[in-house]
């Protein structure tokens, strides 16, 4: 059984600024209302002409340690935190009016756009929301990491994440998961922040990326934990490899209804899995899908 809702916008604009981890260039992002069936559309004010991306898989170019949008000499990078934001708070059409290529890094969590897209409000549209209910299993990886959809009788979407870094016992293992709401999203997702180790941390500056980036900026963990900074939640690394993937996922276009299990995926097996879905919406016209074609 498919569950069906009205699609939503935001009832008024809501801004979040910041610096970006990587260029540690100042950004505006700003949350504006959209007509019922726009989507989510990005849009480069920085840009001449305001060129604008729609937020789907197709967009999507691979990119190690973020997810990234991009068409010609326009993208938009670190899209993940966002496009979790609006999905998780059911937001179907928006413009994200962006005033660089990258998108705030904040304290590394999602949580001040969540709570800026549940100030401006939410404006119930005319249409319905497109939705894509899982029928059957269905997994993509191998044994390192995989991603594996699953059908469920409860309408919306549940998410399990399970992180082993296996021989790397600085970040523990865990497993997180979550039955999708806005309010649990705010409370329990929302606030889980990026992690690294400092061997990886110290390589990227070296590199002279995130020169601005300190120890408070993120999850920074040595062999003692995080330094200089306390865990929200014991398992927030987990918590936040599922704000990931929910982000990824967004890339879809719809909302989901079933089950995602996730095995140590990152950000381009998460965005094989939107792209799998997006095949799958198009075969959902006019006829029932097998869901077991599986993306290269």
């Amino acid at each position: 059984m498919r569950f069906k809702r009205l699609q939503q916008t935001l009832a008024s604009v809501a801004h979040v600024s910041g610096r970006g981890y990587w260029s540690g260039q100042p950004v505006t992002v700003s949350f504006e209302p959209a007509p019922a069936n726009t989507g989510i559309i990005f849009k480069r004010t920085d840009l001449p002409g305001k060129p604008t991306l729609a937020a789907m898989a197709q967009n999507r170019v691979e990119t190690s340690l973020r997810t990234r949008l991009a068409s010609g000499d326009c993208s938009f990078d670190m899209v993940e935190h966002v496009l979790a934001a609006l999905y998780a708070m059911e937001i179907d059409n928006c413009v994200v009016q962006c005033s660089a290529n990258e998108m705030p890094g904040l304290d590394g969590s999602a949580l001040a756009f969540a709570l800026a897209i549940e100030r401006a409000g939410l404006d119930t549209q005319n249409d319905t929301c497109r939705t894509v209910c899982i029928e059957a299993p269905f997994k993509i990886g191998d044994d390192r990491q995989w991603i594996m959809a699953l059908p469920s009788a409860e309408p919306g979407l549940c998410c399990e994440y399970r992180l082993d870094y296996g021989d790397n016992p600085i970040i523990p293992a865990a497993t997180f998961r979550a039955k999708l709401s806005p309010r649990l999203f705010i409370d329990e997702i929302a606030p889980a922040r990026t992690f690294v180790t400092d061997d990886e941390a110290k390589n990227l500056q070296n590199r002279g990326v995130a020169s601005h980036v300190t120890h408070r900026d993120l999850l920074v963990f040595g062999p003692d934990g995080p330094i200089d900074n306390v865990l929200r939640y014991e398992d927030e690394c987990a918590r936040h490899k599922l704000l990931d993937l929910v982000g990824d996922l967004a890339l879809s276009g719809v909302a989901l209804q079933g089950k995602i299990v996730a095995f140590r995926s990152g950000h381009i097996l998460n965005g094989k899995m939107a792209q799998w879905v997006c095949h799958q919406k198009a075969l959902y016209r006019g006829q029932r899908s097998a869901w077991i074609r599986k993306i290269a």
